[in-house]
């Protein structure tokens, strides 16, 4: 296959097959970009042809007699051209009217009876074949790119369902007949530096994307022969393992390419938030000092074997695969995301102390989130730069009353109007933990991590007041609305819908509900033999409630 301008029609003249690769990141083409397309295609005017960009391919063996081509650059791109052309093929065989497809048309675009013309190295491939290029509609996605691809070839069939034949044809001809500029290469070492090339002209790459292909051009520039090629294969093979954790575990790159830099390179902090920049600047300068090819080669291998093994870490902090219930609170308490650069360096490399170093980060972030501290996360950073041990870091502030931690913790808890002025969340996170706490003395099934995030409307955790906020049965003097309604004793923990059915009820009315309820701290209320119609009584029930999650507060969470 020759380089340069030919059209789509030409590119499919011929026995070939199109291969994305393992190490491109899967389908990830949205609403907007499918949009863009189908607009351009049945608004082009005049005779001019359509331009749909560049495409990068890297000649493989033959398969038979069919020519193998791996998309280094536009796999986007001609995926989605693909889906268009498969269901503007379906739309014009269904209507008579039309004369512009033959039989020849789907065999040439789509699939030849054989094969198929587009091949994915991924989980998606029989997916893409069974269920976008064939009609396998009751075929269910299981992952975020599986439903890019159904949403793409949906939105593409109601596009042309509401266009007229004429239009139907027109973007036919007009996508058929568009020009595309071909770069073939049979060494992947030149790919890698046409790639780099061509992306560094304004093309926008994710972080990560500009990494992998900075070091493959790197690599490819050196002098290593055959050893060359080996090394870009073994670079590709690590980003494809990254991207399959991206698209399995729903992981964001920039952030783990982030944490990573500042866990495992000898970085500094304006270095933190420009990890790509980092690296390029760093092998760049090797170049620059002349250091030799083996060297260069050896510090981009052992970067990107990092850079692999940051994810998979970071996959596993995240799916709390260490089964930590210390992990999950730290998760609930959710101040989780600027520790993860020590997290994950503790593992690596005092993997024994994880756990500890957890529970004393799990205090330490109680207290700070409670009284609204703001943490010095570079400051904490600065341990691992310079490699001080560091993994009994957040026992300092509790023991030595950092930021006067202690003390200001206690003032909070004494407040009266806890509902109104703590997080939310924390409030919450006390409530659900003494919850737990009470079903473990019993011998009950705890309540999960699941069970504290769910969405699920009727099933959402919820705070409920006790003594309502405004209670049709009771009158508040101004002592009680001060002192005693939004106080930690007159809050529960409930689900959405029971909340609901209470509503502003008296306590009488409400205690039927808490007697009744699988939540183990709303039946207990009953036993404290409370005259829910007496205000003085009630004052006295939340006083000793409040003193008894005070008390579970100091020993339990702190």
């Amino acid at each position: 296959m020759q380089n340069g301008n030919i059209k789509i029609n030409e590119l499919f003249n011929s026995d070939r097959i199109f291969n994305i690769p393992k190490y491109q990141r899967t389908y990830a083409w949205d609403n907007d970009n499918i949009s863009d397309l189908l607009e351009d295609l049945v608004n082009q005017r005049g005779s001019k042809s359509y331009f749909l960009g560049t495409l990068l391919l890297h000649q493989k063996k033959d398969r038979n007699e069919y020519e193998v081509l791996d998309v280094v650059d536009g796999q986007q791109r001609l995926t989605s051209v693909m889906i268009l052309m498969k269901c503007i093929i379906q739309e014009l065989s269904d209507i008579n009217e039309s004369t512009v497809i033959t039989k020849k048309t789907f065999s040439r675009y789509i699939n030849d009876g054989e094969c198929y013309k587009l091949e994915l190295e991924n989980e998606d491939n029989s997916f893409l074949h069974n269920c976008i290029f064939s009609d396998g509609s009751n075929i269910e996605p299981e992952s975020p790119s599986q439903k890019k691809l159904i949403n793409a070839k949906n939105q593409i069939i109601n596009f042309l369902k509401n266009q007229t034949i004429k239009n139907q044809e027109k973007i036919y001809y007009t996508l058929t007949s568009a020009d595309i500029i071909i770069y073939v290469v049979d060494k992947i070492s030149d790919a890698t530096q046409i790639f780099e090339l061509l992306n560094d002209r304004g093309k926008k790459l994710t972080s990560l994307e500009g990494v992998k292909s900075f070091l493959m051009y790197r690599i490819g520039s050196l002098n290593l022969k055959d050893a060359g090629e080996q090394t870009i294969n073994s670079i590709q093979d690590s980003f494809s393992t990254i991207y399959r954790l991206i698209e399995k575990y729903d992981l964001n790159e920039s952030d783990i390419l982030r944490y990573h830099t500042i866990a495992f390179e000898e970085s500094k902090t304006d270095d933190y938030n420009i990890p790509d920049k980092f690296i390029k600047r760093k092998i760049n300068k090797m170049f620059e000092q002349d250091v030799d090819d083996k060297t260069i080669k050896k510090e981009i291998t052992n970067y990107v074997d990092r850079l692999k093994d940051s994810f998979q870490t970071f996959k596993y902090l995240k799916n709390n695969e260490m089964n930590s219930n210390h992990l999950n609170n730290l998760f609930m308490i959710g101040r989780v995301n600027p520790f993860y650069p020590l997290l994950m360096h503790i593992h690596h490399n005092y993997g024994d102390k994880l756990e500890s170093f957890i529970i004393d980060l799990t205090k330490f972030t109680f207290r700070a989130t409670l009284i609204g501290l703001r943490n010095d996360n570079e400051g904490f950073y600065s341990y691992i730069r310079n490699e001080e041990d560091y993994t009994e870091l957040f026992k300092w502030p509790i023991n030595d009353n950092w930021w006067n931690i202690n003390k200001r913790t206690e003032s909070i808890l004494n407040y009266e109007n806890f509902y109104e002025w703590v997080n939310s969340n924390m409030v919450k996170y006390i409530l659900f933990s003494y919850e737990n706490s009470l079903r473990n003395g019993k011998g009950y099934p705890l309540l999960t991590i699941a069970d504290y995030f769910t969405s699920a409307k009727r099933e959402k955790i919820s705070i409920e007041h006790i003594s309502a906020q405004k209670n049709k049965n009771l009158k508040y003097d101004e002592d009680f609305e001060e002192n005693y309604l939004h106080s930690l004793g007159n809050l529960v923990l409930d689900t959405a819908s029971s909340n609901s059915r209470k509503s502003n009820n008296g306590i009488n009315i409400k205690m039927d509900e808490f007697v009744k309820s699988s939540i183990m701290s709303q039946t207990e209320l009953n036993d404290s033999k409370t005259d829910w119609g007496n205000l003085e009584n009630v004052k006295l029930f939340i006083k000793k409630r409040n003193s008894t999650l005070l008390g579970f507060i100091r020993t339990n969470l702190m």
